[in-house]
């Protein structure tokens, strides 16, 4: 039987791309409310990741299926820290700059892994979000600490978010035309 489902690939990046882009416009102080954060966190990020992360376990991708679908939990979790000083206030409490340090630390080791991992794919388009991916957990966890990298951390997550959008939609263009149009 030939599988005729559609690469879950796009779908996944085009997620990752648009809330990491919001995440960094907030962060490099395009805008300070996180409205629009929490939202692209779930409903791009979080839900888009996940239906692509389990259209790549039905396609047999382990690393396709295992990425998107951690990662958008990630953003589910994440935009859930977010609102948890605002509605969870009062049973939980805003959680710790150092806490957020350790979760995003944890979180750039897991993409430090699979970023190896994309090395043995050999799509360039895909080594680039997974670099810019763990140096944005990394930067942000060291901003979390206090080391002072904010800004950084910021335009570290638009060009994560800018590079993970630009592999979406290369990967849809090359699939229409049927050839390498866009470079991955």
């Amino acid at each position: 039987m030939i599988d005729k489902t559609a690469d879950h690939a796009p779908l996944g990046f085009a997620g990752l791309g648009f809330a990491a882009i919001m995440l960094g416009m907030m962060g490099s102080g395009f805008f300070a409310d996180a409205t629009m954060v929490v939202s692209m966190s779930i409903f791009l990020g979080g839900f888009a990741q996940v239906f692509a992360g389990i259209e790549g376990w039905k396609k047999g991708d382990v690393f396709g299926a295992t990425a998107f679908s951690a990662f958008g939990l990630f953003w589910f979790s994440f935009a859930f820290i977010l609102m948890s000083s605002g509605i969870a206030s009062g049973v939980l409490g805003a959680a710790s700059a150092i806490s957020v340090g350790y979760y995003l630390f944890i979180w750039g080791i897991v993409s430090l892994v699979l970023l190896f991992v994309t090395l043995k794919i050999g799509v360039k388009a895909i080594t680039i979000v997974f670099i810019t991916l763990t140096l944005t957990f990394f930067l942000n966890a060291a901003a979390n600490f206090g080391m002072g990298v904010g800004p950084l951390a910021g335009y570290m997550t638009l060009l994560l978010g800018i590079s993970a959008l630009y592999t979406s939609l290369a990967l849809v263009t090359n699939s229409v035309f049927g050839k390498m149009v866009a470079p991955l």
